[in-house]
């Protein structure tokens, strides 16, 4: 894709382009680990593409864990990308020394999920506003500095009289106020805000997206907003990105994604937002299994353990649920979640048979969501094999049988990038490509290039 491809109606190209970044945290660096070659990383962010345009507000979205907060500091080169690209106004960020950097820290600030452990405890209020300006040269004088520091301290809710206080004389609404007026003390062009609500009251939720929003039309900001709770992505995000696992799985406008997503997975968040009105909710869609470990991801596409659409084999010949379900004793298997010793336990001491048919078939019985009735002959009788190679001690023939039995292309191959129209791409293997009179061309990131 060209360059002249990417830029908006304006021919302007997006503010910040994200390719590719990765950033993975090693684990080896124990004595063992260095002595016998052991290489272990946590893949926080594993493969990203992002793009924000200028004056717009992107909601990266997902559950904890999910390498949200990661990121957003790997964006602004507070952690070293493992691989991958990050472009401010075209320039590259990715790599630069903390000293190339400083430049760009005007134009990219941050606001942080912990307002408390952000600010210097140490040091007042008017001390940690003029501190930024006077580093990038904003400001003839301190008493100009002091006097843009009240302004700034007025228009974010506080008092001008605010300014000789220290951070823990506020609330925790009142010390966020302060960090938000910090980010805007140097006048940014992008500001990164990190879970900056999720640590306050509801009320104060409020206060603060409202006051978020009305910054970002008064200063014309971009933001890039990382929250796990898509309660409040509505109401200040013009585009969302949903994370899971280290990548995005959809990008679509806010309303499109409220009215109809596209993932699985994103489903399922939606689902869990709690709505007054009964005829606006969501049939709950509950997930199954904990969320896998970064440092051995799923493979093929990452929500395949969880999925509750999991994509069945053409030849399967029961329904898509059984299927799931029958998915779900596979995955268990395979990450050696049976336990045979303690099955038996439970049946000697309720009086009951510990012969090893009878502990298989109670394994089954604990190990297989829903009835074995419920499914197709031939995969009843694979489950029940798999149950007695596990009984047995044979956990490599269980799983060979399980996989043999339970194929999906969700488990074998990653789903690609599908663009569904303007702004909106999905990797999932159910989505099929908008039809192409209605779909217009997106890159990595899901933004139309044509007509954003």
């Amino acid at each position: 894709m060209t360059d002249a491809e990417r830029r908006d109606a304006d021919g302007r190209p997006p503010l910040l382009e994200v390719e590719g970044l990765k950033k993975h945290f090693d684990q080896s660096d124990g004595l063992l680990d260095r002595v016998v070659g052991s290489s272990s990383s946590v893949k926080a962010v594993d493969g990203v593409d992002l793009a924000i345009r200028e004056g717009e507000t992107l909601a990266v979205v997902g559950e904890s864990g999910c390498g949200k907060s990661t990121l957003g500091l790997t964006v602004l080169n507070l952690h070293d990308a493992t691989a991958g690209s990050v472009r401010y106004r075209g320039e590259e960020l990715a790599g630069l020394s903390q000293r190339a950097m400083r430049p760009y820290r005007r134009d990219l600030q941050m606001v942080f999920q912990d307002p408390l452990a952000s600010l210097n405890p140490r040091q007042t209020v008017g001390q940690i506003l003029t501190a930024p300006m006077e580093v990038h040269g904003i400001g003839g004088s301190d008493a100009d500095r002091t006097e843009r520091a009240k302004e700034l301290l007025e228009r974010v809710g506080l008092r001008a009289s605010h300014l000789d206080r220290h951070p823990r004389q506020f609330s925790g609404g009142q010390q966020q106020r302060v960090g938000i007026a910090r980010a805007l003390a140097v006048e940014p062009d992008l500001i990164v805000a990190d879970e900056p609500v999720s640590a306050l009251d509801v009320s104060v939720q409020a206060q603060i997206l409202d006051l978020l929003s009305d910054l970002k039309e008064e200063f014309d900001l971009s933001l890039l907003f990382i929250t796990h709770d898509l309660s409040v992505v509505r109401h200040i995000a013009d585009r969302v990105a949903v994370m899971y696992l280290g990548r995005i799985v959809e990008t679509a406008p806010v309303e499109a994604l409220f009215d109809d997503p596209q993932h699985p997975y994103t489903e399922a968040l939606l689902s869990s937002v709690p709505r007054i009105d009964p005829e606006a909710r969501r049939e709950r869609v509950v997930l199954r299994g904990a969320v896998p470990s970064p440092l051995d991801p799923p493979s093929g596409c990452r929500f395949h353990t969880r999925c509750p659409a999991i994509v069945p084999p053409a030849d399967w010949p029961g329904d898509q649920g059984a299927f799931r379900r029958a998915f779900t004793f596979r995955t268990r298997v395979e990450d050696g979640a049976l336990d045979p010793e303690a099955v038996a336990a439970q049946l000697a001491a309720a009086g009951r048979p510990t012969d090893d048919a009878s502990v298989a078939s109670a394994v089954v019985e604990q190990s297989l969501p829903g009835d074995r009735g419920d499914l197709p002959e031939e995969a009843a009788e694979a489950v029940e094999a798999a149950a007695r190679a596990v009984v047995a001690g044979d956990e490599e023939e269980a799983t060979r049988v399980v996989h043999a039995a339970f194929p999906s292309p969700c488990a074998d191959e990653a789903p690609e990038r599908v663009p569904l129209g303007p702004d909106r791409a999905a990797d999932c293997h159910r989505v099929e490509p908008t039809d192409g009179a209605d779909a217009e061309p997106t890159d990595a990131s899901g933004v139309s290039v044509e007509n954003p």
